[in-house]
């Protein structure tokens, strides 16, 4: 599939018939006179939706959710299947209901969801991450379609997710998204809730990912050396306990004894509970507590605190930038205890290492 300027400013769509529809004589497509690049796309899209595959593929999105659901149940967890029906019900099929998968466009999808993230529906406005989710899940969707032969192309695939231009990027930046040890204890001494202050104090003092304090259990610690492993995260899409991210993610890292006395402390607490074992979360119970709500748990208690608002994950960014500034410690060290690579590191905390280089100069002006 491709898109090809003309000599006289029309745009042109070209490509190779799936192997299903092609014949001695076509093997090929192609359509001329499209004003616009976009124009040609969308119209080679519909083109190949349109297109015979399969007898069934004229199925409305209803009975796409439908066929999904009966295969989700063996794959997905109950929890993770509660989540897919509400955006299904109250999201997707409200604003789809019965209209053939072939008719929707990119076009569409794409107002559909900026709509959505700048009005809400009704009186009920979405976050960004939760309009990612809805975009995610009605693209695994379109996905399925496209594996039964319903659908020749994933209409979503082209279709921007909607972003605040304001809002402070989590994962990518990390040059402003910490705070130097001085600023986190102000924080932390202004958060009053027990629960919310020992989370955040492992947090800090950990470097783990939200997703790998989600998912930390109790049999992952161990009291006698003062490690934790992490063998574990909580999947921000899915909302499933999958393997770590990569690699070099599984490892076990000391944490500091007085962070592993509040733990001591409240394992004790536990094992008098009859129902209580190993696979009981640490922060939770039988069931752990979602990323969106430490999120929000955190972005409550930064504006209370009235400290430089950093993200959940900040609180990572500020543990590795505290441990390179110790100049003592290797990269490598460094690296295995974060989950990352030395290259990953140095990418990441490029802002840090400018910072050492400054210091390094002025102390060899000195000699």
């Amino acid at each position: 599939m491709a898109i090809k300027k003309e000599n006289n400013g029309t745009y042109t769509f070209y490509g190779t018939l799936p192997i299903a529809l092609q014949t001695a004589g076509k093997k090929y497509y192609k359509k001329r006179g499209f004003k616009t690049k976009r124009e040609a796309k969308i119209s080679e899209m519909e083109y190949l939706n349109n297109l015979s595959v399969n007898p069934n593929k004229e199925i409305t999105i209803n009975e796409l959710i439908e066929e999904y659901n009966k295969d989700a149940k063996t794959k997905y967890k109950e929890s993770t299947l509660m989540g897919y029906r509400h955006i299904e019900r109250d999201i997707i099929i409200p604003s789809f209901n019965n209209k053939k998968i072939k008719d929707i466009t990119t076009l569409e999808i794409q107002r559909w969801i900026n709509d959505i993230f700048l009005n809400g529906i009704g009186n009920q406005k979405y976050a960004e991450e939760t309009c990612k989710s809805m975009l995610l899940h009605l693209s695994g969707l379109f996905t399925y379609a496209v594996l039964h032969d319903w659908l020749i192309k994933n209409p979503c695939k082209g279709v921007v997710r909607p972003h605040d231009p304001n809002k402070l990027k989590k994962e990518n930046s990390s040059k402003d998204n910490y705070w130097e040890d001085n600023t986190f204890k102000e924080f932390i001494s202004k958060v009053e809730d027990g629960q919310r202050k020992e989370l955040f104090e492992f947090a800090y003092y950990s470097g783990l990912r939200i997703g790998e304090v989600c998912a930390l259990q109790w049999k992952m610690v161990n009291f006698e050396n003062c490690t934790i492993t992490v063998d574990k995260s909580l999947s921000g899409s899915t909302a499933d306990i999958t393997p770590p991210k990569n690699e070099n993610s599984y490892r076990t890292i000391a944490i500091p004894n007085r962070i592993m006395d509040v733990l001591q402390y409240k394992y004790n607490y536990l094992i008098s509970r009859p129902d209580f074992n190993g696979d009981w979360f640490v922060f939770g119970a039988q069931k752990y507590i979602s990323d969106s709500t430490f999120r929000r748990w955190f972005n409550q208690e930064v504006k209370k605190a009235g400290v430089k608002r950093i993200t959940f994950h900040g609180l990572r960014h500020s543990h590795a930038s505290y441990l390179l500034a110790e100049t003592k410690l290797s990269e490598q060290l460094i690296a295995e205890r974060l989950g990352h690579t030395v290259q990953t590191l140095r990418r990441t905390y490029a802002h840090i290492y400018s910072n050492r280089r400054l210091e390094f100069n002025d102390e060899i002006i000195k000699l």
